[in-house]
């Protein structure tokens, strides 16, 4: 995509952004975001803009490419939790995601999704879908979650299962991306590009089940060499899949993105989220790293203030070896 064209889409991937992650949350949520805008640009505060929250690791599924698998027992106490939604609040973080594992195994979570919401957070919530039906969805709903992202590995459903370790789960992530949509969820389904998937066109087969299943958009993430892929020396994503994916995907089909609906657009390339000091990630236990791929804690929210350590993080990364966002992505 050239600068010329992606100004005439640069509107509709603004409405897109603000679509996801701020209109369902209020009024609230613009005056937050106005304010960390005045803070980041104007005061040089360095608070990420969103806080990641893995609030357990149980999962119901054995997914090939887990980055969590070897965690399984760890989770967020309920009150810590909800303490750290009310320091994060009070630290000007804008958006609260709920992931794991799988989130909607934990026993707190419409509490601490009603907690953030009301405290103006925009909130998202990662899922396989397997729990996530009518009820659940109306549920979530009320409480004032913002996004949910659905994990939707293949267009088909065999596929799907085999690579979640779980029969049934495509036919649940499905019918989860309606529900959303039924009950006017804003709904993101999360996938994956390698270059097998684009050379064979089963990425874009996903593309377009999502559209067709009410999905407002798709995350397509790319690999990292963590979890299950740890110490895997074949590169997944090469640099010219890479310039296929944002030169032609992305231009055929506006409402994909990869870190972010803005700036992967607006450059035609991967841009790290944590890396630019918008996003950290937290550990059940309190460690917080600068994402999920990260050996290295910055420090324990459990044990210390948050607002102190969100302040003093800086977009440094200790996961480079392993990410597939290096060389000419930086």
């Amino acid at each position: 995509m050239n600068a010329a064209a992606n100004l005439l889409r640069l509107p509709g991937r603004l409405l897109l952004l603000e679509k996801l992650f701020v209109r369902r949350a209020g009024l609230k949520a613009y005056v937050r975001l106005a304010r960390y805008a005045f803070r980041k640009t104007v005061l040089g505060d360095r608070t990420p803009l969103a806080l990641m929250v893995a609030v357990t690791y149980r999962c119901q599924c054995r997914c090939v490419h887990c980055s969590a698998d070897d965690l399984r027992a760890a989770e967020m106490p309920a009150e810590a939790l909800l303490d750290i939604i009310r320091q994060a609040a009070g630290a000007g973080v804008v958006k609260l995601g709920l992931t794991g594992g799988e989130p909607l195994l934990y026993a707190g979570l419409e509490e601490a999704v009603a907690l953030a919401a009301s405290r103006g957070m925009s909130v998202s919530l990662d899922t396989n879908g397997l729990l996530l039906d009518a009820p659940r969805a109306a549920v979530l709903k009320a409480a004032g979650i913002t996004i949910i992202n659905v994990s939707l590995d293949s267009a088909e459903a065999r596929a799907h299962d085999r690579l979640r370790a779980s029969p049934g789960c495509f036919d649940r992530a499905a019918a989860a991306v309606r529900h959303c949509a039924a009950a006017g969820i804003p709904c993101v389904v999360s996938t994956y590009a390698t270059d097998r998937r684009i050379a064979n066109g089963s990425l874009e087969e996903v593309i377009k089940l999502s559209s067709a299943l009410g999905a407002d958009a798709v995350r397509v993430m790319f690999p990292v060499h963590s979890g299950k892929l740890a110490g895997r020396s074949r590169e997944l994503m090469s640099p010219a899949n890479k310039a296929r994916f944002f030169g032609d995907l992305m231009a055929r089909y506006p409402f994909v993105y990869s870190e972010s609906p803005l700036f992967d657009f607006m450059s035609g390339r991967v841009e790290c989220s944590m890396r630019k000091g918008l996003s950290v990630y937290m550990k059940p236990d309190g460690d917080l790293l600068g994402c999920y791929a990260s050996p290295k804690p910055l420090g324990n929210a459990l044990k210390e203030p948050l607002p102190g350590l969100l302040k003093k993080f800086s977009g440094c990364c200790a996961a480079l070896p392993a990410c597939n966002l290096t060389g000419e992505e930086l």
